[in-house]
């Protein structure tokens, strides 16, 4: 396996087929081709569904599995890649989990290149429980956890909370199901945290007997297309499905804590990183209509 290879793996996922991950690789399909074959024959994976005349392919079990670490894989290499690019104490990196990356903060970090022209920014994907030491360790400046812990030197403050909801495949359903009537079985579970699992165990029992568990809303977004599954997602996460898929939003008669995010950075930070924490710490405008309840869409 090399970089080339998960690449070229990932934009076909991203993409959605094997055409359009070559106009963006600025390569021809056959490369795109070649490339994903030797990736299977190396690990005898199945990584696509491919079927001839499809405009689309889909991910097999085994590419699923192979998802989250090809995600690893990549940041591994960015960083590596960045090394000699990066200019002492003018670089931020900035961890937290997937979906507040990409449904919460991706303008932002627009916002911060134009407005911040002269800061790198280094933006990383993490499990919330990582953020801490990785904060402590100095290996992250600034991070997004759904956790909140209390560790010396560091300082902690809450940035938003936003409401869950439920979301299922197909037209629009009733707007507020009772829990009871959700099927255990039809699960597509995301951990969202201690007080999520508290209030889950409730109705469902413990996290560990659902049959399906995923770490990333890509994931989710992939499994939930191909069943009948439901799930419980954060409002921003839900709005932005959506649109994409048409999907269903319903409220729940007895609704799950609302998801917690903290800032999590050193009291003691670089200059680049404050200022780059100042223009977070002053987006609660557009966090709030991102994360508004959905009653109000």
């Amino acid at each position: 396996m090399n970089a080339v290879q998960v690449e070229t793996y990932l934009m076909i996922v991203r993409q959605g087929n094997i055409s359009r991950a070559a106009h963006h690789l600025f390569v021809s399909q056959s490369t795109v081709s070649q490339r994903l074959d030797a990736l299977e024959r190396e690990y005898g994976l199945k990584l696509f569904n491919r079927e001839k005349g499809a405009k689309s392919i889909s991910l097999t079990e085994e590419g699923e599995r192979f998802y989250p670490i090809a995600l690893k894989y990549e940041s591994l290499i960015a960083e590596v890649r960045s090394i000699s690019e990066i200019q002492e104490g003018n670089t931020v990196t900035i961890g937290a989990v997937d979906s507040v990356h990409n449904y919460i903060f991706s303008d932002l970090y627009t916002r911060m290149m134009d407005d911040l022209a002269q800061i790198r920014l280094g933006v990383h994907t993490y499990q919330s429980d990582q953020i801490y030491s990785l904060i402590a360790g100095n290996e992250l400046d600034i991070g997004f956890s759904l956790q909140e812990r209390v560790m010396r030197g560091v300082s902690v403050t809450q940035l938003f909370e936003e409401q869950m909801v439920l979301i299922q495949p197909g037209p629009e359903k009733t707007p507020i199901v009772k829990n009871e009537d959700l099927d255990a079985s039809q699960q597509l579970l995301v951990n969202w945290g201690a007080e999520y699992r508290i209030w889950h165990e409730k109705y469902w029992g413990p996290l560990a007997h659902t049959p399906i568990q995923v770490d990333t809303v890509k994931m989710l977004r992939t499994v939930m297309a191909k069943r009948d599954y439901w799930a419980i997602v954060p409002v921003s996460v839900a709005r932005a499905l959506r649109t994409v898929e048409n999907w269903s939003v319903s409220l729940l008669e007895d609704p799950p804590p609302n998801r917690v995010c903290y800032f999590v950075a050193k009291e003691e930070i670089s200059p680049a990183a404050k200022e780059v924490s100042e223009v977070i710490l002053e987006s609660g405008d557009v966090i709030g209509e991102i994360v508004r309840e959905w009653e109000a869409y």
